[in-house]
């Protein structure tokens, strides 16, 4: 079976839309297929129910769809951007959309729509509310989120997708359940590390083939063996970095995870890989940790962080030091 398919066999042997409502968190690392899931969660209740489904999720009367917010240039609301979108916001590929600026988190204007969403009553069973991605509510959406959750009045099933279930506050994962979406990484014998790890993210896969995002990523591994062997200035870099995107934080994690344990994992695909780096980036398991540790502080001040250009300097800076 599919990914698609083993999930949602999980799904349904754990939740029972006919007898009673959810809030249903539901996690899986960023690009992993979630929003497929939702969609085919929908499409087979719909049709299940003899009811026509649009996979345009906002023509359907009764599913409401929320994520980050698209301003225009006067700072009014024009509309919440498509999971596609979100996933060029989130992987630093785009910053507009339409001309328009996306907001940075899920406003409590936002959820308040929720609320008057889910207090009338559905056109045929269930009402249903998709927020996508949890994990970009501030502190007061957070709240109101809670509220919402804690008084719907409306037969009203939420689903929450997450990319990081730990980030969420406890107050919302105290109120709904948790599930987990699993996928298996489809990877060949022979492979690099730059392949696994888009293999590793299906959606990411997808916008890699179809807009070639990625087209510089395979540099990192001798950029970094340049780093380690002080043949490179890592200021030199810096703009090359930035251009990439976001996304080359999240890819260096990875690629330093490998090295600080590739060595154990018995898959020989990973020690493969895992000797491939080892061989241009020659450091031991500790250091690895340590390098993990300060990517993990740039991921958090990635987003708030104004000046790009000296965000990569700084980052470039330190990992030129902490490799050797």
């Amino acid at each position: 079976m599919s990914d698609l398919e083993n999930n949602y066999e999980r799904f349904t042997n754990q939740y029972d839309f006919t007898k009673r409502n959810y809030n249903i968190i539901i996690h899986s690392p960023s690009a992993s297929g979630k929003y497929e899931f939702i969609n085919h969660i929908l499409e087979k209740y719909y049709n299940s129910n003899n009811i026509q489904y649009s996979q345009d999720i906002e023509i359907n009367p009764d599913i409401l769809y929320l994520s980050l917010p698209l301003f225009n240039k006067s700072g009014k609301f024009e509309r919440n951007i498509t999971n596609n979108e979100r996933l060029l916001y989130e992987f630093g590929f785009e910053e507009k959309f339409d001309n328009c600026r996306v907001g940075t988190e899920i406003s409590v204007d936002q959820i308040r729509g929720v609320k008057e969403f889910t207090n009338i009553s559905p056109r045929y069973k269930h009402k249903f509310v998709i927020i996508n991605n949890c994990n970009y509510l501030n502190q007061q959406s957070s709240a109101a989120l809670l509220k919402t959750l804690e008084e719907t009045n409306s037969s009203c099933i939420f689903l929450l997708l997450a990319s990081e279930i730990d980030l969420l506050k406890d107050t919302i994962k105290s109120r709904c359940h948790s599930f987990s979406y699993t996928y298996n990484i489809k990877i060949k014998t022979s492979i690099s590390y730059f392949d696994f790890y888009v293999s590793s993210k299906p959606g990411l896969k997808k916008i890699h083939e179809d807009n070639g995002y990625l087209e510089n990523y395979n540099l990192f591994e001798n950029e970094l063996s340049g780093l380690y062997k002080k043949n490179i200035n890592p200021i030199s870099l810096s703009k090359n970095w930035m251009d990439r995107g976001h996304l080359c934080i999240d890819y260096l994690l990875s690629l330093f995870y490998i090295l600080m344990k590739g060595f154990e994992v018995k898959d020989p695909v990973i020690q493969k890989i895992h000797t491939t780096l080892t061989d241009k980036i020659p450091i031991n398991s500790a250091r690895a940790i340590v390098i993990i540790n300060i990517l993990y502080e740039y991921k958090i001040d990635l987003r708030r962080n104004l000046n790009k250009k000296l965000f990569y300097d700084n980052l470039l800076i330190v990992l030129d030091r902490e490799l050797y």
